[in-house]
């Protein structure tokens, strides 16, 4: 599965789960009456019935129809919904979407200064999600009213914020979460034969 079919596989689960599913028919067993048989089994000429209830009857339950229970909602595995959200970080630096900052913490929760902000890095009248480490309420207030921008803590980061906006701003510290630095790999432990061959060298 490609990386596009897969993220949007996730967004389309992830959209279905905000469907309320209010539509609802009721099925034979929740229409009221038809307790009483219409008519006796023979004798009528009329063809058997058991119940006024019954889906082929004028306001008896409907065969088929939505229900409340049955509201529309896909899940998919954890894994997943990981890849998938992997796979849009990757897309989104790839189109160099995504800048980082050592930290977006704001002195006073003023519009001004997050304005000032936003135009020193180049995203004045963009749609833009700021991504901080930790909860920054003066930086969350001071973007409240900038039309396009959001601020949100990593930890409620979900795929339907990374395609909500065409800017994104990392603290440098979620960004290094989401994409580990790779660690050196570890010096082969030496085999027995090297072991035996530097021993025997030390004692000649």
């Amino acid at each position: 599965m490609t990386k596009i079919k897969l993220i949007k596989q996730a967004i389309i689960a992830k959209q279905s789960v905000q469907y309320r599913g209010s539509s609802h028919t009721k099925t034979r067993g929740e229409v009221r009456g038809g307790g009483a048989k219409p008519w006796k089994q023979k004798g009528t000429g009329r063809a058997r019935a058991g119940s006024r209830r019954s889906p082929i009857w004028i306001g008896g339950g409907i065969t088929f129809g939505p229900l409340s229970k049955d509201n529309g909602r896909l899940k998919l595995p954890k894994r997943m919904n990981q890849a998938a959200f992997k796979a849009a970080l990757e897309m989104l630096q790839e189109s160099k979407s995504i800048s980082t900052q050592d930290s977006l913490a704001l002195k006073e929760p003023k519009t001004k200064l997050a304005i000032k902000m936003l135009t020193d890095l180049g995203l004045d009248g963009e749609k833009v999600l700021l991504i901080t480490e930790k909860t920054e309420p003066e930086l969350i207030l001071a973007t409240a009213n900038i039309p396009g921008v959001r601020t949100i803590n990593s930890s409620g980061v979900s795929l339907l914020d990374l395609v909500s906006a065409t800017k994104f701003v990392f603290e440098s510290k979620v960004l290094a979460k989401y994409f580990p630095t790779t660690v050196k790999a570890k010096s082969k432990p030496k085999t027995a034969s090297k072991k035996i061959k530097e021993k025997s060298d030390g004692d000649n």
